[in-house]
């Protein structure tokens, strides 16, 4: 076979994958590659499509040998494929997007993720377009455990929010309390009376027994934070240093958030030198 053969094959085929852009067309045309000089019939099309955030290609040949070989090159491509961003090729990781799974880059990652935004005339915005005013909403219900909000509007349309949005607690202090059921309202009430100063992220969000901006469970002496930590400064400084590496970009997209007041005298307790250490731990 020669090498033109082997491109118009690729390119006969880059057509038949289903993905959501352009991004992975290098790690199919790869994959295509070395399908050809594996021994696939280059007469036969190759199909695949993304799912759940990665590259599937859908392939099968009578012969064992060539079989075995064409699994371990899909296999190797599937695993590129959660590494680089759908979108434009660069380095990228699987996210969720709603319920969606998806691998992007940050840039990708930050530019489809919606950021609400209430501005002084009470407009509720999404990624700065105007989803409804709170003078429209005629009733509101909140569901598990107050992390999901459906507001209602005079004209029967309906809006779901969630607290994986920067501005969600934002959003739910400013929504009036006689819209909701009556038996949430002191609920709803209470979230915003009783927050205390997070010592580990350094807001005004800790609720109950979790910080609302960080998710981290304050210390306490119970026989748990004893065992794995041993004392106070030792739980707050690794959990710091969780927040500071930000593996998972919640900091990077949350730093929209405006629902909590930063506390007071706020320190952090590690120092480089720990960071470093930590890393080399981590990765």
């Amino acid at each position: 076979m020669s090498e033109n053969e082997i491109n118009l094959f690729i390119e006969r085929n880059l057509t038949n994958f289903s993905v959501n852009s352009t991004g992975w067309n290098e790690l199919i045309r790869k994959l295509l590659y070395e399908f050809a000089l594996a021994g696939w019939n280059m007469e036969y099309r190759v199909f695949g499509k993304e799912k759940f955030g990665e590259l599937r290609c859908y392939t099968y040949s009578e012969d064992e040998i060539l079989n075995n070989k064409l699994k371990n090159i899909k296999d190797k491509y599937s695993k590129l494929s959660v590494k680089t961003c759908e979108i434009c090729g660069s380095e990228g990781k699987m996210r969720a997007i709603g319920s969606w799974q998806t691998t992007l880059c940050l840039d990708h990652f930050l530019e489809q993720q919606p950021v609400i935004e209430i501005d002084d005339k009470q407009n509720i915005k999404r990624n700065n377009e105007s989803v409804l005013n709170s003078k429209d909403i005629a009733k509101a219900e909140i569901e598990y455990d107050l992390q999901s909000l459906w507001l209602y509007t005079h004209h029967e349309e309906s809006f779901y929010f969630s607290w994986q949005e920067p501005n969600y607690y934002l959003l739910l202090r400013s929504v009036p309390l006689s819209v909701f059921p009556e038996e949430n309202q002191n609920e709803i009430s209470a979230i915003f009376q009783d927050l205390r100063n997070c010592e580990i992220c350094g807001y005004k969000a800790v609720h109950q027994r979790n910080c609302l901006r960080c998710h981290h469970e304050p210390w306490n002496d119970s026989g748990y934070f004893i065992q794995d930590y041993g004392e106070k400064s030792n739980y707050i400084k690794e959990c710091q240093m969780d927040i500071f590496i930000d593996e998972d970009d919640y900091e990077k997209y949350f730093k929209h958030d405006r629902s909590f007041e930063k506390s007071p005298g706020h320190q952090i307790l590690f120092t480089s030198e720990e960071l470093s250490e930590y890393e080399k731990l981590l990765f």
